[in-house]
């Protein structure tokens, strides 16, 4: 009796055993086409390697100064705003914030802003920033391999004419033709 109830228990349990270890081959093989796949026409970019601004000549941020107009959002409280090679308007303002306004590369259609306000949990573009984001007034870049910063914040231009800012954990980098947030 003891070799029938044995003999009963074996099969099962070998079959539960190759059931959960078929389970774990189809999964494992579910995710591995897409692995080596080749990216289609439409993929996005790599990212790229974020600048390492220790290698960036700081300049002085007071020609980026710029007071506000009456009647905006913080009166009186400068924003420091220079222009990108690809015409957008970028500034550092109240507490470190920081963003771009203009043709935002990548972003979705109607968007033109992107940025970190201080309270902000990530860099983002959307429609919060329109009714956050402080007038743009900035006319001088910042030459490349420069950087200015202010409040904790730093914003540069790369030798390739990219944007890039970053507060602690928070920035992006904006090319010709990809943005990448955080």
């Amino acid at each position: 009796m003891f070799g029938v109830t044995v003999g009963a228990r074996l099969p099962s349990r070998v079959a539960t055993i190759v059931a959960a270890c078929a389970m774990v081959v189809a999964l494992i093989g579910i995710g591995a086409p897409s692995a080596v796949a080749e990216p289609g026409a439409n993929a996005p970019a790599a990212a790229p390697g974020y600048p390492e601004l220790r290698y960036f000549t700081a300049i002085d941020p007071t020609p980026y100064a710029m007071q506000f107009p009456p009647g905006a959002s913080l009166p009186d409280q400068p924003g420091y705003w220079f222009v990108t090679a690809q015409g957008a308007h970028c500034g550092i303002w109240f507490r470190g914030s920081f963003g771009c306004t203009g043709n935002i590369p990548g972003a979705p259609p109607g968007v033109d802003k992107l940025g970190w306000i201080t309270g902000d949990t990530r860099v983002h573009y959307d429609w919060t920033l329109a009714i956050r984001f402080p007038p743009a007034r900035g006319s001088t870049p910042i030459p490349p391999l420069s950087s200015i910063s202010v409040e904790g914040t730093t914003c540069a231009t790369t030798v390739d004419l990219s944007t890039y800012c970053e507060r602690g954990p928070f920035r992006f980098m904006m090319t010709p033709t990809h943005t990448w947030l955080n």
